[in-house]
This record gives C-alpha cells, structure tokens and sequence, in this order.
C-alpha cells in the first residue's frame, strides 16, 4: 500500500473526510512539520538563522490557528492543480533531501506510519478541539535515528 493509500485510509478510519474545516487542519499540520524541518537547519550566517527562526514562529502561529479551528483556508477550484503540483513537488524535493542526506527514508516512513497506527486509543482517535488528531495517553514517537 502506498504511503498515500496508508495515510488516506488512517485519516477516514478517524472520521475525517473531505472538507474545507478538515483540509484546513491538515494544511496547519503539514506546516507546522515544515517549520520542524526548517529547525534543524544551521547556517553560519546569524541573520540567515534569525531569519528562519522568525520565519518558524510566524507560520507555525498561523498553523497553530488552522489546528484548532479558529482559522480556515481553501484552494480554489482553478487552483487546485497548482495545489497539486506542489504537494507532489514537496513530496519528490523531500525524498530527495532525505536521499541527500544519507537517510533510509522508506523505513522511517513505515515507521512513522505504524506510529499514526498507535495513537488510535481502543481503535478510536483521539481528537483536539479545532479538530486535529491528537496522540493516546502513553503514545511514543518513533524513534528514527537508526534511519539516519
């Protein structure tokens, strides 16, 4: 099953579909695990580090409204092609850093995965206000430095 397949069927299986309120919410958590990635980059300039450190705090301010609900966004029908193009571009330019940097990114991936399974508490989500899907009392992440 494809990552996508995996993922589709995970977010359904916790009761949510397709909608403006539910896309809103995953547009906020895809931009809070970019601003994850972006925290971990170093450079030796400080201004090019503040940068990115303003730049966090500002999107994940705004991700952190999508979450819960006091915000939404949308892709307009003549959009969502683009839309489209980017989420794939993200997904290709992401495997690629990851090849870059030397790391197993299709185990992590499954590892990640299993680990989305393991938030579900008696086989239900457990879900934040606003709407995200949160995690199950005594859930751990995954632990993915044998994948580095």
């Amino acid at each position: 099953m494809t990552n996508y397949a995996r993922t589709a069927s995970w977010l359904a299986a916790c009761g949510k579909h397709p909608s403006l309120e539910n896309a809103s919410v995953q547009i906020g958590c895809q931009i809070e695990e970019f601003c994850e990635l972006l925290r971990t980059l170093r450079t030796d300039s400080d201004g090019y580090a503040k940068l990115l450190a303003r730049t966090c705090d500002d999107l994940e301010w705004f991700a952190g409204k999508l979450k819960r609900g006091e915000q939404m966004v949308h892709v307009p029908l003549h959009l969502r092609a683009d839309a489209l193009d980017a989420l794939c571009d993200i997904e290709v330019t992401g495997n690629g850093v990851a090849y870059m940097l030397g790391m197993d990114k299709p185990r992590a991936d499954r590892a990640v995965l299993d680990s989305n399974d393991d938030k579900l508490e008696d086989g239900k989500p457990v879900i934040l206000p606003g709407g995200k899907i949160g995690k199950r009392p005594g859930w751990e992440a995954p632990d993915l430095t044998g994948f580095v």
